[in-house]
């Protein structure tokens, strides 16, 4: 999603940050700290912590008229478009969730999300979301949503500029309570200050490429356990002292083209979180995540998350024998 004025961000290789006052040719961005100062910054430099949307708040239907007329200044860029629904916890009543309807992308969408019952639809909600908006639907109690189905349709368009034409998008989704009320389940995100359930309707390029790497790392499983039954069993042992984790973005995808320095970051900080999710309970462990030294970006942001998401873990300096300065050893 592109920065413009009114995100939150912070900065990449400083610590602070603030919200975008100016944005000029695409390439500075001026970001007003907690104490009023202006500072420019590339815009390649910042991460967006928060996105400024405009967030509308009635149920129902959305006037298609209301939209014709708004002043809704459109992007050039056709961009890399994400639909998501998300749900929030109610910190006075956490067994009950509001839910969003979100528009990251350059695109007006026209959308019905629907109950399915008896194999017909309720359409419970319908009309046109603005580009890069949230919107909210509807508040539930996590039991009105256990099992239950509901279907998505979605047709992005634009006014005023010229588009690539796009098939409609056809989605359907059954909710799982256990999930909803899982606090594992809300995860940090750029919509929201508070963590979200996030469910995508349309992927991006980034969603698409950690889901393939996480299908990359299935399908290499499965061949390992047929006919590598030995070397896999010897790994194991060695992984039981230490588990090394390469984060190289060439060794997590094939294809990298098309990808900017701040998604091809996100990809790797995924497979980060993701490791250390499956070994959380595993007391000790050691894991080496070998990140390289380059322009120490990624080894910056392992260190944030340490501090911030995971002070109850340890993490030094990976053996420089082995590894140079390129590593971060952690210690669950």
């Amino acid at each position: 999603m592109a920065i413009k004025i009114g995100d939150k961000v912070r900065f990449l290789n400083e610590v602070g940050g603030g919200i975008v006052s100016r944005v000029e040719g695409g390439k500075l961005v001026y970001v007003l700290d907690n104490e009023g100062f202006e500072i420019p910054s590339l815009i390649t430099e910042v991460v967006l912590v928060e996105k400024q949307v405009v967030e509308k708040k009635e149920e129902g239907d959305v006037e298609v008229d209301d939209v014709a007329d708004s002043n809704v200044e459109e992007e050039e860029e056709e961009g890399n478009p994400k639909i998501l629904l998300a749900f929030l916890k109610r910190a006075e009543m956490p067994a009950n969730v509001s839910l969003y309807l979100i528009n990251d992308s350059n695109f007006f969408v026209f959308y019905t999300l629907g109950k399915v019952v008896d194999d017909k639809i309720e359409n419970s909600f319908n009309g046109i979301i603005e580009p890069n908006t949230k919107i909210l639907l509807n508040e539930y109690s996590i039991n009105e949503l256990d099992g239950v189905k509901y279907h998505a349709d979605a047709l992005l368009f634009r006014k005023n500029i010229q588009y690539k034409y796009r098939d409609a998008i056809k989605y359907d989704v059954k909710f799982n309570g256990a999930k909803l009320l899982k606090d594992g389940s809300y995860v940090s995100n750029e919509y929201f200050v508070e963590k979200a359930y996030l469910h995508y309707v349309l992927k991006g390029i980034v969603e698409e490429k950690i889901e393939a790497l996480t299908n990359k790392n299935l399908n290499k499983i499965i061949k390992e356990k047929d006919g590598k039954a030995k070397t896999a069993k010897a790994k194991l042992k060695d992984d039981d002292k230490i588990l090394e984790i390469d984060l190289h973005i060439h060794e997590l995808l094939d294809d990298i083209r098309g990808l900017s320095n701040k998604e091809m970051l996100d990809i790797q900080m995924q497979k980060f979180y993701s490791v250390l999710e499956e070994n959380k309970n595993k007391k000790n462990k050691k894991i080496v995540f070998i990140h390289g030294v380059g322009n120490g970006v990624l080894k910056s942001e392992i260190r944030k998350a340490m501090e911030r998401k995971y002070k109850w873990h340890t993490f030094q300096d990976a053996s420089f024998k082995e590894y140079g300065y390129g590593a971060t050893m952690v210690i669950i």
